[in-house]
C-alpha cells in the first residue's frame, strides 16, 4: 500500500513522517528531496538537485526551477520501487503523479521572460562543479539532453493541458502510478509561511502568500478531480491547525490504521 502526504510548503510533511519512520519504522520516500533520508542510494545527486533548485530561486528563473523539478521527481520511480522490495507500506513525501498537478499550472502563471539570456549559464555556475556535472548527466538521462531550459518551457507547456492529460503524461514519462491513498495535510496559509520562513535553508521562488494561498486552493481542486476520476484512490484531509508534529504524526497513523483495516 502506498500512501502519499500532500500540502502546501511549510505543513511538515518531511518531520511528520520522520517521525512516523523512526518510531514505527514504516518506509518513507521523497519524492523531492531523497537525501533528506540519510540512507538513500540518490542522496548525493538528490542533494546536487537541491542546490540547482537553490540556483534556479536566486536568479528567478521559473523555467529552471520546473526543469529541476522534474529532475527531482524522475529520482521517485527507482526509490519506490526499491522500498517496496522490503515494506508491505509505503509513506511518501508528495507524490510525482499529484504534485505537479498543483505546481505546474501555478508556475505557468508566474511573470517571466521567455528568452534566457546568460542564466542558464549563470545558473550552472552557481553549483559546484563537481555538482553540475551529475545534473548535466541526470539532465540527459531524464530529457535525451543538456539544456534545461527547453525541457522547463516544455513542462510548463504541459501545465497549460487538462490535469488529466498531465497525470498520465507524467505517469508514462516517470513510470509510476497513482498511489493507493493521498493524505491532504491543510494548514492556513499564515502559520505555514512562518514556518517556512523559519527553515534553515533560504526560500525559495514560490514560497509567497499568494503564491501558497494559489497552492491550497489548487490542492483542493486536484484531489477533488482525483476522488471523482479515481473512487479506488483514498483522499482524506488532515487539519494540521494548532497540531504538534507529533500530533499530526497521531492523525496520520491513525488514517493509516484505518487504511489498512479496509
Amino acid at each position: 500500500m502506498r500512501v502519499a502526504l500532500v500540502g502546501i510548503d511549510g505543513t511538515g510533511k518531511t518531520t511528520v513522517l520522520r517521525r512516523i519512520h523512526e518510531r514505527d519504522g514504516i518506509a518513507v520516500v521523497h519524492a523531492i528531496r531523497s537525501h533528506d533520508d540519510p540512507v538513500s542510494p540518490f542522496a548525493e545527486l538528490s542533494v546536487a538537485l537541491a542546490d540547482a533548485s537553490a540556483a534556479a530561486d536566486a536568479l528567478g528563473r521559473v523555467q529552471l526551477k520546473v526543469a529541476v523539478l522534474y529532475l527531482q521527481l524522475c529520482l521517485y520511480g527507482p526509490a519506490e520501487r526499491q522500498a517496496l522490495q522490503n515494506s508491505p507500506v509505503l509513506l511518501t513525501d508528495r507524490h510525482p503523479l499529484i504534485d505537479p498537478l498543483v505546481y505546474l499550472p501555478l508556475f505557468g502563471r508566474v511573470e517571466r521572460d521567455d528568452e534566457p539570456g546568460d542564466d542558464i549559464e549563470a545558473w550552472w555556475g552557481k553549483q559546484d562543479p563537481g555538482a553540475a556535472r551529475s545534473v548535466r548527466d541526470w539532465l540527459r538521462t531524464c530529457s535525451g539532453g543538456t539544456d534545461p531550459w527547453s525541457l522547463g518551457t516544455g513542462l510548463l507547456r504541459l501545465g497549460t493541458r487538462p490535469g488529466p492529460e498531465i497525470h498520465e503524461e507524467l505517469s508514462r514519462r516517470l513510470g509510476v502510478t497513482t498511489p493507493e491513498a493521498v493524505l491532504l495535510l491543510d494548514l492556513p496559509v499564515a502559520q505555514a509561511l512562518r514556518r517556512t520562513r523559519e527553515r534553515a535553508r533560504g526560500g525559495e521562488l514560490h514560497e509567497t502568500t499568494a503564491f501558497l494561498s494559489a497552492t491550497r486552493q489548487r490542492y483542493d481542486e486536484v484531489l477533488d478531480w482525483l476522488s471523482a476520476a479515481r473512487p479506488d484512490v483514498t483522499v482524506r484531509r488532515i487539519d494540521c491547525s494548532g497540531l504538534s508534529p507529533d500530533g499530526v504524526a497521531e492523525q496520520v497513523c491513525g488514517a493509516l490504521g484505518d487504511l489498512r483495516g479496509r
